[in-house]
């Protein structure tokens, strides 16, 4: 199994002489002026104080880094460093190479997380043991008033468990039927991460947190989830989990043939991976052929691979029913809907929207 080793990772040893916080919150920023200070109040509202915050700020044009300062100035929680402008994983680690907390825990710029979030995820890493904790997420959208989808549901996602790598990569499938694991955020121990060397793959654009997790439970480490959900993922149009080009699932194969098993399971799923993001690789270019009015190159394109015909096909039927106006299988749905009240805590929904209009007044941080 290949190793990337950030800036001092294996062997990070801060010069800083503070006392070292229970929790570093890791998050990464690149112009995200109009949702990164709800984000920064969400962490520093944490029911667990024993925190640090870095922001990692990757050369943004917009407000994105004043606000950042502001709040360090206004809590000394907060540390805002400058990024390598080489990639999202090679932001995400200078701030894995800088944390000085026990654990490291996810937040993106443009996420929130529940007041309790921490404390939950640490509450699980107590009683379980594992090295990585994960709590299950709302994905959440505003633009046209707020509407929300339970990211994990079903009943094998209402109880506390511990996920298998099998179960985890075959949570890897782009257009599959199984929960999309790698857009967890989870709670990390650090020092397993540092005695195993293991960072984020400066090759991937996406895909990097599901990678990161896939090497540490080769390496040994445990996933255990909570069912309750404490993270709030936000769906807009700028999200880069949402735009695939065809270098990003290049480069997400090559991290898979990377991984090295001794268990026949894991490689035909890693095999069977290959096989997925080959035919998403085709998709992404028959849908290019496609605008261009390129029928013959289309037909090329998919016709020798059965997965790049499978999801051309879903990509092109999810996109008629936008067109038509039905439903797509991943839409969120308003929060006044009965089902959603069903499923959602009022409390839980009140607290996001109050987070969220705090976020679009103009901020007095403190």
């Amino acid at each position: 199994m290949r190793i990337f080793d950030g800036p001092d990772i294996c062997m990070c040893v801060s010069t800083n002489q503070r006392p070292q916080p229970l929790v570093s919150v890791l998050m990464v920023a690149q112009n995200t002026a109009s949702f990164i200070h709800s984000a920064l109040l969400s962490a520093r509202r944490q029911t667990v104080e024993d925190i640090e915050i870095l922001i990692v700020d990757d050369g943004s044009t917009d407000g994105t880094a004043r606000i950042a300062q502001e709040h360090a100035i206004a809590d000394s929680r907060v540390r805002v460093l400058p990024g390598p402008r080489r990639g999202l994983a090679a932001v995400r680690n200078v701030s894995l190479a800088e944390a000085r907390g026990r654990f490291v825990a996810i937040l993106d710029s443009d996420d929130l997380l529940q007041a309790d979030h921490l404390e939950r995820l640490l509450a699980s890493q107590q009683r379980s043991g594992a090295e990585i904790c994960s709590s299950n997420m709302i994905m959440f959208s505003d633009d046209q008033g707020l509407q929300v989808r339970l990211f994990a549901s079903g009943r094998e996602w209402r109880k506390a468990r511990y996920i298998t790598v099998e179960e985890f990569a075959r949570g890897g499938m782009i257009g599959g039927k199984n929960v999309s694991l790698g857009y967890f955020k989870p709670l990390f121990e650090v020092d397993f991460l540092r005695r195993k060397c293991i960072a984020y793959d400066p090759r991937l654009r996406i895909g990097e947190d599901f990678d990161l997790v896939m090497r540490a439970m080769l390496a040994g480490a445990r996933l255990h989830f909570t069912p309750e959900a404490s993270y709030y993922y936000r769906r807009h149009d700028f999200s880069t989990s949402y735009r695939l080009a065809a270098s990003d699932l290049e480069g997400l194969a090559q991290a898979t043939r990377d991984y090295c098993t001794s268990g026949t399971a894991l490689d035909n799923l890693f095999a069977r991976r290959l096989r997925n993001l080959e035919g998403a690789r085709r998709q992404v270019l028959a849908l290019e052929a496609l605008r261009r009015h390129r029928v013959l190159e289309v037909f090329k394109l998919i016709a020798p691979h059965p997965e790049a015909i499978r999801l051309l096909m879903s990509s092109l039927h999810e996109s008629m029913r936008k067109r038509t106006g039905l439903p797509s299988r991943r839409e969120l749905e308003p929060v006044d809907g009965k089902r959603r009240k069903s499923l959602f805590n009022a409390l839980q929904l009140r607290q996001l929207a109050e987070d969220l209009a705090a976020s679009k007044r103009s901020p007095e941080i403190s």
